[in-house]
């Protein structure tokens, strides 16, 4: 094969590995810190509670928790005697101005009941689009004592429009870590 032969594999070579980046983008790339404030035994049964009547995005979210809690060998059970909930909001930065501006006071979400926040934000009117930083906090409550025994702060950057990747990856970072402290790990 001649070196002019080889050109068109070798550009279409270059473009692929140029844009293996782009593909590899996480949905939302962020950080999570937990504490663990009683033990949370491995075999313990974790419920999600089910909010009749709630919103899609609701329901796609407590799926991907419940199915996040199952791939990490958690049962769950709506007795159980442990229940994780959610709770948190979404931040504009980098907005016309340049500054921090939290231009979505009111959409917050907790316990999955108003998830508003995982919505896209419309663009400002202005010729940059705001950068989407969404944070939350999880507990895990023991049901007898109806006190918190753990507890995670997660904050990320949101990229793309797809909410059920995002509810997947936010499931993903928490549901291994239940019962467990660590600080400001990667996800």
């Amino acid at each position: 094969m001649t070196a002019i032969a080889r050109l068109p594999l070798a550009l279409a070579a270059l473009l692929l590995l140029a844009a293996t980046p782009a593909l590899a983008q996480s949905v939302c790339p962020g950080r999570i810190s937990a504490n663990a404030f009683a033990p949370v035994p491995r075999d313990a049964a974790i419920a999600v509670p089910d909010r009749r009547g709630g919103s899609p995005n609701e329901m796609r979210l407590r799926e991907a928790v419940l199915a996040a809690l199952q791939r990490n060998g958690r049962r769950v059970a709506p007795d159980a005697p442990f229940i994780l909930s959610w709770r948190g909001g979404v931040s504009a930065e980098g907005d016309n101005f340049g500054g921090f501006g939290d231009t979505m006071q009111g959409r917050s979400f907790r316990d999955s009941d108003d998830l508003s926040w995982a919505q896209n934000v419309p663009r400002a009117g202005g010729r940059r689009v705001p950068v989407l930083r969404v944070s939350g906090v999880v507990e895990l409550r023991d049901r007898a004592q109806n006190r918190v025994v753990w507890t995670a702060v997660i904050t990320c950057e949101r990229h793309g429009t797809d909410d059920a990747a995002l509810f997947a990856h936010l499931a993903d970072a928490v549901a291994p870590l239940i019962g467990q402290a660590a600080a400001g790990r990667g996800f």
